[in-house]
């Protein structure tokens, strides 16, 4: 990775790019429609790409520049993408992402919504554009800033209003914003909120719209996302919620924060947690409900735990001292890293952002050469040639996973997803040794 002043120039990453995250994030608002505002190259990258994980359709529009407006801007061409999608598609909001090209000749978020200023009228969708340059950050960082925009368009500062009190007897909404997850978390997190009654609303939740059901009639969007009018009920949200880590090329402060926006604007409490994976993390986690509610964890929720611990038992033996490659999305990588040292594995990443596979290889090199070679790799289905290379397992998890089927039905949050993560993982070491042994692994 080369560091040119605040960027990075990235060869072989393991980590997709920042519109992509945005894309993703626009699709969890009901009715939400994407435009890219570049060329059509990366609009089709990004269709073909989540489309491969999800299995699902995914629309995203495009500026679509040539070489005259790669010169002297894309203004008309967006204004001209924004009527098309507005007429076509009839959605409830239109996100404008930019991509590398509209950035380098200087045509950031500000510029779009200038640009688009005149055609925004009362009866137009809500409008959230967000910068998201790649080389200033990943699909992570795009996700996250999809989240503040879709939030600012939502409750305009102008609104600020008090909220009530933000203690186990306050009212308002909870504001969720989750990471770059999996359907199967989203409804998680959903199922999990609503155990100790809360009223949480997700920003955003493409749950049902990159994992629904099959379409029995044409449609040019798919059904579910958070409405519009859950969104705007944040302006009296008590408690805004962010879940993944804290550190990484773009801060959670400012810019990239919607939980920070909700607290500086309208007084909602900010609580920053990482992702709830592992017995410990999900522990904070559900202690946090448990103070936001007033009400104890539900006993469905501990025997879940207590089945979670009995397995870390029983599969103890067979992980202890196993050295495991981390890598891919921070959010996860860094939850990760935390369960696997709570189960007796010895996590092992790279040093920095560890965002390229050169990077990470270095990392396993420098383990091996210590005489502690890495058994298993964990995260996206980028790392195949590299756990390949290693001669190490691999468990798939995070985005992309596009070399196996149901990826968006990998859960790994809370105590149940930690149950389906640990068996993955005991059943990875296990398929191991039976492949590197001449007489197997069995039992009569």
């Amino acid at each position: 990775m080369l560091n040119v002043g605040d960027l990075a120039v990235t060869r072989n990453s393991c980590v997709v790019c920042a519109p992509l995250g945005a894309t993703l994030a626009f699709a969890g608002v009901r009715k939400g429609m994407t435009i890219l505002h570049g060329s059509q190259g990366c609009a089709t990258y990004i269709r073909r790409y989540t489309i491969s994980h999800f299995r699902e359709p995914l629309d995203a529009a495009s500026s679509s520049f040539t070489e005259e407006s790669a010169v002297f801007g894309g203004r008309v061409n967006l204004r001209k993408a924004f009527e098309n999608v507005v007429r076509e598609y009839e959605p409830e909001l239109v996100g404008v992402a930019t991509t590398c090209l509209a950035e380098t000749i200087g045509e950031d978020a500000a510029s779009a919504r200038l640009a688009l200023h005149d055609l925004i009228t009362d009866s137009s969708p809500l409008v959230a554009t967000v910068s998201t340059p790649s080389y200033r950050g990943d699909q992570r960082d795009g996700f996250r800033r999809a989240l503040r925009a879709i939030v600012e368009a939502s409750c305009p500062g102008e609104e600020a209003q008090p909220t009530g009190p933000t203690g186990p007897a306050g009212e308002g909404p909870i504001a969720v914003f989750p990471s770059m997850l999996s359907p199967a978390d989203l409804r998680c997190l959903k199922d999990t909120f609503a155990a100790f009654g809360l009223d949480a609303i997700l920003v955003s939740d493409y749950s049902d719209t990159m994992d629904g059901g099959p379409w029995r009639e044409e449609r040019l969007l798919p059904e579910g996302g958070t409405p519009v009018s859950e969104l705007r009920r944040l302006v009296s949200a008590r408690c805004a919620i962010e879940l993944g880590s804290r550190t990484g090329s773009v801060s959670t402060e400012g810019a990239a924060s919607g939980a920070a926006y909700l607290s500086e604007s309208f007084g909602a409490e900010r609580l920053s947690l990482g992702l709830p994976i592992g017995v410990q993390a999900t522990d904070a986690f559900m202690a946090e409900l448990s103070r936001l509610s007033g009400t104890p964890i539900p006993q469905r929720i501990k025997s879940e735990r207590e089945r979670l611990l009995d397995s870390y038992i029983d599969g103890h033996k067979l992980l202890f001292g196993n050295r495991v490659l981390l890598y891919g999305d921070l959010d996860i990588r860094e939850a990760l890293s935390g369960f696997c040292a709570e189960v007796g594995m010895v996590p092992i990443v790279a040093k920095g952002e560890g965002r390229d596979f050169a990077s990470i290889e270095k990392a396993a090199t420098r383990a091996d050469d210590e005489g502690h070679p890495v058994d298993l790799l964990i995260g996206n289905s980028k790392g195949y040639k590299t756990a390949k290379k290693l001669g190490a397992g691999l468990v798939r998890v995070g985005f992309p996973i596009h070399d196996r089927f149901g990826g968006p039905r990998v859960r790994l949050l809370s105590y149940g997803g930690t149950q389906e993560l640990f068996d993955r993982v005991v059943n990875a070491v296990i398929e191991r040794k039976q492949e590197d042994s001449d007489v197997g692994y069995t039992y009569y």
